[in-house]
């Protein structure tokens, strides 16, 4: 088996599903703005923090690339150089691992990774028809949550509107202190504008779909797409959803409202609403 060791990562969150959505919220409430100093997302182990977090960690990964790699095989997620990156490219389907150790690191993005991330495929271009590529957590953890499992990405051709389409499906199991959430991902990332860039540039992408969640204390949720979310994988300085509408919902609890329109734009911020109340956080 031919086995290549890298000590050097230069990976990016840049990503590929374009999170954006149009949702308006009920225009009968009058809600209360209240922004605040951007924070990053609650990882502690609740359902909303967890899906929005494999969401937006697994489209950085397979949309992250450079122009120094053959092909477009992602660079995988951000290392800011602590990760040992190994290559497997004796035979198909090919493996690229990214081990951050036990201890981890804290990467470009101000999160701290740390265990083993693989993603597994057997072309390095995503755009070819029919290319899959798979990427596993195995004891990945980022900031509090611990993720395992595996999530598959298929381009299953163009669609009505001539844009190819790569669904995205899986199982991830993300486990804190306080519970264990099994999240099951269903998403269809639609290749809006930079497809035929090479090297990869002003990548854009259309994302929709759900992450539906149990949990073990026997709550139940998830995540859904409520407008397409819009996401510039590769425009420099802009690698944000820019645009787009989710809801999360956790049993007991109330629903709040995303929208990464608001501000929008190339900000990095969102807004969420939760009981009538709106605050400004980081994406």
């Amino acid at each position: 088996m031919k086995t290549k060791s890298l000590t050097k990562v230069t990976l990016l969150s840049i990503f590929f599903m374009a999170l954006i959505t149009a949702v308006t919220l009920n225009s009968c409430q009058k809600e209360s703005i209240k922004p605040k100093t951007p924070t990053s997302v609650n990882t502690a182990g609740n359902i909303d923090a967890n899906s929005s977090l494999v969401l937006q960690e697994t489209s950085n990964i397979l949309f992250t690339n450079s122009s120094t790699q053959k092909g477009l095989l992602p660079k995988g997620p951000d290392s800011s150089g602590c990760a040992t990156i190994t290559y497997d490219t004796a035979n198909k389907p090919y493996t690229v691992t990214y081990n951050y150790g036990t201890t981890g690191c804290v990467g470009s993005d101000g999160k701290t990774r740390a265990g083993v991330v693989s993603l597994t495929y057997s072309s390095t271009d995503i755009r070819l028809v029919n290319s899959a590529i798979t990427i596993t957590y195995q004891n990945y953890s980022i900031n509090a949550a611990t993720i395992n499992g595996s999530v598959s990405f298929v381009n299953t051709g163009p669609n009505g509107n001539g844009n190819q389409v790569i669904t995205e499906t899986g199982t991830i199991i993300a486990t804190s202190s306080t519970e264990t959430d099994t999240m099951n991902v269903n998403y269809s990332n639609e290749w809006l504008a930079g497809e035929f860039s090479s090297p990869a540039s002003n990548w854009q992408f259309s994302i929709t779909g759900s992450i539906l969640a149990g949990v073990s204390t026997g709550k139940t949720g998830g995540l859904v797409i409520t407008s397409a979310l819009i996401k510039n994988a590769k425009t420099p300085g802009c690698n944000f959803y820019i645009q787009g509408t989710e809801t999360i919902s956790v049993t007991g609890q109330a629903t709040q409202y995303v929208d990464y329109g608001n501000p929008g734009n190339c900000s990095g911020l969102k807004s969420v609403t939760k009981n009538g109340t709106t605050t400004v956080e980081k994406q």
